[in-house]
């Protein structure tokens, strides 16, 4: 999903109160495993002291100009790679509990407040909008910004692209570690020998902080686990994505297929799968697709303790650059995290101010 709505950062009021009411859930869409981890009592520490409406209010704005940015790009990458099934839908935030009515009109109020086009809609509006919709919803909101982007094509066509513009791609390797000379980055080193380079750019996702500790900067970051599934798309399945918003899950309809999501478990870099927090999404699929017997894919999104992504130089290294943190919104913020980022490398101003992303804000 392509979400400009999303102005709210995960380090948000009443986040902390209702993760430890779902810790004794299994099947709860958030889960912590407790554990011995100092790096993790720090971030928990820092989450939680960002849970407040004035860091929402200093970061809404902030989010929303890196979102709408994004969207720009990714209609004018549409337009340079070929289709990648990019689409400014709009996006319907589902709900049906009177908890959540509240929650998602104030969200609305907020998305306004930050010049997003916003509706509306009771039960019988957003049948209307989305027929094909089989869960309950009393109503729900209608982000008329957001849209969805078919991953895969969109990876696919970046690499044809690069490669035929003469952009070298090194796949299936893992980096271990940073080269310098002196203080300055030099490279990278991998488990099939060194590449080097005058600049490096740190986009490894949660793997970041591991790989940045070489330059001495402590940067927080936990790999927050998820999980979705795909099935080919039903000839009467939904248009629209749509979020089940008390649930969190996800419903994203993409050419020829449909990709369920959900879940946000820190657990470290343990990737094996839980059946129990799985069950949601797949009853969710099953009411799309009876037979879906899609495998479940599980990925780590990596997660800054304020909800903002990284994004810049890190000091005291010259040449190494960091686009990590994004959480949730990877995809959404990735055409304009790539082209700040960018702009840093070729001595150009970024398109926007980066100081709230530096990555040395928590040293």
């Amino acid at each position: 999903m392509i979400v400009p709505s999303h102005v709210v950062p995960l380090a948000a009021p009443g986040v902390v109160k209702q993760g430890l009411r779902w810790l004794l859930r299994p099947d709860s869409p958030f889960y912590l495993r407790p554990r011995a981890d100092l790096a993790l009592a720090r971030w928990l520490w820092t989450f939680r002291r960002h849970g407040t409406e004035a860091h929402v209010a200093r970061s809404a704005p902030l989010l929303r100009d890196l979102s709408l940015a994004s969207v720009e790009l990714f209609e004018a990458l549409q337009a340079d790679l070929g289709d990648v099934g990019y689409a400014q839908t709009g996006l319907l935030m589902l709900f049906h509990t009177e908890k959540g009515r509240r929650a998602n009109l104030e969200a609305a109020d907020l998305a306004e407040r930050c010049a997003l086009r916003v509706e509306r809609l009771d039960a019988g509006a957003v049948r209307e909008r989305e027929p094909a919709l089989r869960t309950p919803a009393t109503g729900a909101v209608l982000y008329h910004d957001d849209g969805r982007v078919d991953p895969d094509a969109f990876l696919r066509a970046l690499a044809t692209t690069l490669e035929a513009r003469g952009v070298t791609l090194h796949t299936g390797r893992t980096v271990t570690g940073l080269l310098r000379e002196g203080r300055a980055v030099a490279g990278v080193q991998t488990d099939a020998g060194a590449l080097r380079a005058p600049q490096v750019v740190l986009a490894a996702g949660a793997w970041s902080g591991r790989l940045v500790r070489d330059a001495g900067l402590r940067l927080p970051l936990q790999p927050a686990l998820g999980y979705s599934l795909t099935v080919p798309a039903p000839d009467d399945g939904p248009r629209l994505p749509m979020i089940l918003t008390e649930e969190k899950l996800t419903v994203t309809p993409m050419p020829g297929r449909l990709r369920f999501a959900g879940t946000l478990a820190l657990v470290g870099f343990d990737a094996r799968i839980d059946p129990r927090r799985v069950e949601p999404l797949r009853r969710l699929a099953r009411t799309y697709a009876p037979d879906a017997g899609a495998p479940v894919w599980a990925g780590f999104r990596p997660c800054s303790p304020d909800g903002l992504p990284y994004l810049g130089p890190v000091p005291g290294t010259p040449g190494l650059f960091v686009a990590t943190g994004h959480g949730m919104m990877g995809l959404t913020l990735a055409p304009i995290s790539g082209k700040a980022v960018a702009t840093l490398l070729a001595g150009i101003p970024p398109p926007l101010d980066l100081a709230p992303f530096a990555p040395d804000r928590f040293a």
